[in-house]
């Protein structure tokens, strides 16, 4: 499991304060050996050999991805950061299982991962909130959707209230800013089908601002 905590908490940075010799190494070695992976397919038949310089690839390349979904979705910065850490954890155990290692394979597989794990602390939240009779303020919202009429919070409630495959889309086009044809190629879907589902639940949001306006 040395492998999972080298993969999630390894950053590379320039040193703030003095450092020796020996560690000025250690940081150019790491990043040499991160250079020399081409792609993700590689990064990941690195992982599964149990190489560091794979998740760290892997890290350095969609942590950011990762971190985007998960703020859109939680609306807080210390959840999103400490679910977003879970996130890499997990896939060390299911690395393996992924057949899919092209670029949209391994976001796809790393988002499904999210997706999951954000799930299972909402349940936790709510009986948290249960438990104590603790009302949760909402956070700032991350996701970049310019909407005047509601608050971040609202908007974030009306997009949890839209279907799951509505959700993903709207999430991917408008949070993580991906074209439609990157949507249905990571999420296997046909170019209009996305395109269909980013319509409804355009309306669907539509119509909660038009409440929120009238309110």
């Amino acid at each position: 499991m040395a492998v999972a905590h080298h993969a999630v908490e390894f950053h590379v940075s320039s040193p703030t304060t003095p450092c020796d010799a020996s560690q000025r190494r250690t940081v150019n070695a790491a990043t040499a050996a991160i250079g020399r992976i081409p792609n993700g397919t590689a990064a990941i038949r690195a992982a599964r050999r149990g190489e560091p310089e794979g998740w760290d690839w892997l890290f350095n390349r969609y942590n950011r991805l990762v971190l985007r979904y998960v703020m859109s979705r939680l609306g807080d910065a210390d959840l999103a950061e400490d679910v977003s850490q879970d996130v890499f954890v997990a896939a060390v155990g299911a690395v393996r299982k992924l057949r899919d290692d092209s670029e949209t394979g391994i976001e796809g597989w790393l988002l499904g991962i999210a997706r999951h794990k954000v799930a299972d602390r909402q349940r936790g939240l709510m009986r948290d909130r249960a438990r104590s009779g603790v009302i949760v303020e909402d956070a700032h919202d991350a996701a970049e959707i310019a909407v005047d009429r509601i608050s971040a919070g609202e908007l974030r409630a009306a997009i949890e209230q839209l279907p799951a495959t509505q959700r993903e889309v709207i999430i991917r086009r408008f949070v993580l800013d991906q074209p439609l044809e990157q949507v249905a190629a990571t999420t296997n879907r046909r170019l209009g089908a996305v395109k269909s589902m980013q319509h409804r639940a355009l309306r669907s949001l539509e119509r909660v601002f038009a409440r929120s306006s009238d309110d």
